[in-house]
């Protein structure tokens, strides 16, 4: 059975690109004549053991936890519109595979994958905030909005009611950290707990 977006692309072919370049249009940015639009989806992992706050897509870049290429800051002709994140998380990684960028990831942040089962501590009242070059567009969003009351596929996603810009040549930073200063990610001596954000959007590459 065909997807029902799939159906509305056929139903309405180039809507959605004519929509997504009004969208660049408006916001004034360089477009390449050489880039192409497509479906993206970019994702970052970092350890949070013994953080209070972790920042995601900054900082020391590492290519065995990102899929972006080179560098956070992205060429100045690519841009990239959000429109759902997922979240992810994997407990219990031992060090060494921790170095090879080996996880076995549970999405969201409940034990069981179910708004109602314990979720693993101290994410429960952790939150999400997002900025793109110091400005913030999500606040304080608390991690249990990646949880849903079935464990279904959808479980780990946060879909935006407004999507979010990220041109090119500009910072984008996620923030997770816990709701007080003296509560701490996990930290235990030869493991490692990973956090994981993926951004999911329409772009230019």
């Amino acid at each position: 059975m065909i997807p029902i977006q799939i159906q509305k692309r056929f139903a309405n072919p180039g809507d959605l690109e004519r929509n997504f370049m009004n969208y660049i249009d408006k916001a004034n940015l360089v477009v390449s004549a050489s880039k192409t639009i497509a479906l993206q989806c970019l994702y970052d992992c970092k350890s949070v053991n013994n953080f209070q706050s972790v920042d995601f897509f900054t900082g020391a870049f590492d290519p065995l936890r990102t899929n972006i290429e080179g560098d956070f800051v992205r060429p100045s002709s690519e841009h990239f519109l959000i429109y759902g994140i997922m979240a992810s998380y994997a407990e219990s990684t031992s060090d060494a595979d921790s170095a090879d960028g080996k996880f076995k990831w549970v999405k969201g942040f409940t034990s069981s994958q179910r708004f109602a089962d314990t979720p693993a501590p101290p994410l429960q009242n952790a939150q999400v905030s997002i900025e793109v070059n110091s400005v913030r567009y999500l606040k304080f969003v608390p991690t249990t909005e990646f949880d849903g009351e079935l464990g279904t596929k959808m479980n780990g996603y946060m879909f935006l009611n407004t999507p979010i810009l990220w041109p090119g040549q500009q910072s984008l930073r996620l923030t997770l950290q816990t709701n007080d200063q003296s509560i701490l990610f996990p930290n235990v001596a030869g493991e490692q707990f990973v956090v994981r954000f993926d951004l999911f959007g329409i772009g230019l590459i």
